[in-house]
């Protein structure tokens, strides 16, 4: 008998994901990945939390990670959702492109 598991499914994306009323104190979103859909429900609160953190930011990412629950057609469902937002850490120039830039 093989040992029981769960998959675990983060996704990283750049822009604000679709949102839209789920169920009671939820909102359900939804991140374009790869010609899949992933939707998950997240706490109101928390998306707006994430909406504010976005805003005060310059240069962000996000990602919602949370527990595979099925697939519906292109559409992958989360459950036990989380929403994270950080900021961009920008890539230093190097020598070499310093130099193709003329610094």
């Amino acid at each position: 008998m093989p040992a029981k598991g769960r998959v675990d499914v983060r996704v990283k994306f750049s822009g604000v994901p679709l949102a839209g009323p789920g169920s009671k104190g939820f909102t359900k979103i939804e991140v374009f990945c790869d010609g899949y859909v992933v939707i998950a429900e997240i706490r109101t609160k928390t998306f707006q939390r994430f909406l504010e953190t976005a805003r005060d930011l310059g240069d962000w990412e996000g990602a919602v990670s949370g527990e595979f629950h099925h697939f519906q057609g292109h559409q992958i469902v989360l459950s036990n959702a989380g929403l994270q937002c950080y900021e961009k850490k920008s890539k230093p120039f190097n020598e070499k492109q310093t130099r193709a830039f003329g610094y």
